[in-house]
Order: C-alpha cells, then sequence, then structure tokens
C-alpha cells in the first residue's frame, strides 16, 4: 500500500477510540498540552489508566514531562474542544505554551501539579506508576495510578455509569475523522441461563 493510505487504514481498522487531552508540566513551569486516543483501562481497585507513547526516536515533550514531574492529567474531548483537541497535535515548540495556542485553559487543582483542561467535563488526574517498553515497534506503555477525578454529578448515573452522552464526550478514528458516541442499550450482566433476556429472536 502506498505509505499514507496505509497508515489511515491500519489506524482506522481497530475501530473508534476514546480521544483524551493529556495535560502535563514542563521543568520550566510551561503547561503542556497533548491529543491522545489510546487510554485504556487497567483496574478499578486500585484505579490505573494507561496509554500508548509512540517511540522516543525523537524528543516527546509529554512523556519528559511526566518524567520530570511524575504527574499527568487526561480530560476527556467533547463535541465542543475536538477541533482544538485536533490541533493540540501539532508539534509546537517546548516553551510555547500549547494551552494558549489552541484556545484552552489551565486549571491547577490545589492537590495535583499537573494541569487540567478547564473546558473539559470529565477530568483525571494521574500519577506515573509503570512504563513498559514494546518491543514490536519500540513504543512505551505508560500506566498511571488514578489520584484525582473531577466531573460534575449530573454526568454520573444512579449506577455510578459516567453517561458519556450527557458529556458531550467524542471518539477519534484515526488521526482526523471524529465520531460522538451514543447510548443504545444497557444489558444485564451475562450470566448462563438467561439468554433471552440478552439475546435477540432471530429473523427467519
Amino acid at each position: 500500500m502506498e505509505r499514507f493510505y496505509r497508515r489511515d487504514f491500519i489506524n482506522t481498522l481497530s475501530g473508534v477510540r476514546n480521544a483524551h487531552l493529556l495535560g502535563t508540566l514542563s521543568y520550566k513551569k510551561v503547561p503542556n498540552l497533548g491529543l491522545f486516543n489510546s487510554v485504556t483501562h487497567i483496574g478499578a481497585t486500585p484505579p490505573h489508566l494507561g496509554f500508548i507513547m509512540r517511540p522516543l526516536t525523537v524528543p516527546r515533550q509529554t512523556y519528559h514531562n511526566i518524567k520530570a514531574q511524575g504527574h499527568f492529567t487526561l480530560n476527556q474531548v467533547t463535541l465542543g474542544t475536538y477541533q482544538q483537541a485536533h490541533q493540540a497535535s501539532a508539534k509546537y515548540e517546548v516553551d510555547e505554551p500549547e494551552f494558549e495556542a489552541v484556545g484552552l485553559t489551565p486549571y491547577f487543582s490545589e492537590t495535583h501539579r499537573a494541569p487540567y483542561v478547564a473546558e473539559s467535563p470529565i477530568q483525571i488526574g494521574l500519577e506515573l506508576a509503570e512504563e513498559h517498553h514494546i518491543k514490536a515497534n519500540g513504543a512505551l506503555f505508560i500506566v498511571g495510578k488514578v489520584v484525582e477525578i473531577r466531573l460534575q454529578s449530573h454526568l454520573i448515573a444512579d449506577d455510578g455509569h459516567i453517561r458519556m452522552d450527557a458529556a458531550q464526550a467524542v471518539g477519534v478514528a484515526g488521526l482526523d475523522h471524529y465520531y460522538r458516541p451514543e447510548p443504545i442499550a444497557q444489558l444485564p450482566y451475562p450470566r448462563p441461563g438467561q439468554e433471552d433476556k440478552i439475546l435477540k429472536p432471530k429473523n427467519n
């Protein structure tokens, strides 16, 4: 395949992924921002999240900031911020304040040293827990321990689920195609013997 055709084909093969703005602080105290679509759940007790960092073949501001400060934030991209989030993927200079460049607002809580995106309705503060080298391509898998969560109470359903639709969350496929997820159903916990509650009748 042609290089860029292959890139887009493989990048969209796994489907729509979550979209987060990752906030860090440089050693010079400059707020840094980057768009990541590889955030994944690691565990709930204790809560950990992870994400993929591309190989360190060139300087990676996000990685070096996390290593220097030990903290970072994940901020849900929404219908109102996806354009700014997309622009945050641009290669800005180390000392250039990316929040200001893309039109977003850094927010610092009293208990977390990395900047949140004030416009994001779901803000997660993490501290670096582990990093793992992926031998297949040189990428890194970064694991963070969740130490702070900031979100409005109306986004939490009675059963504890976070209502991504109410947050107007946005996902991304590949590098530049954005999607808005919509709920289609909430199914019961799967157990043997309750197939009639979950499986739809087959059409003849």
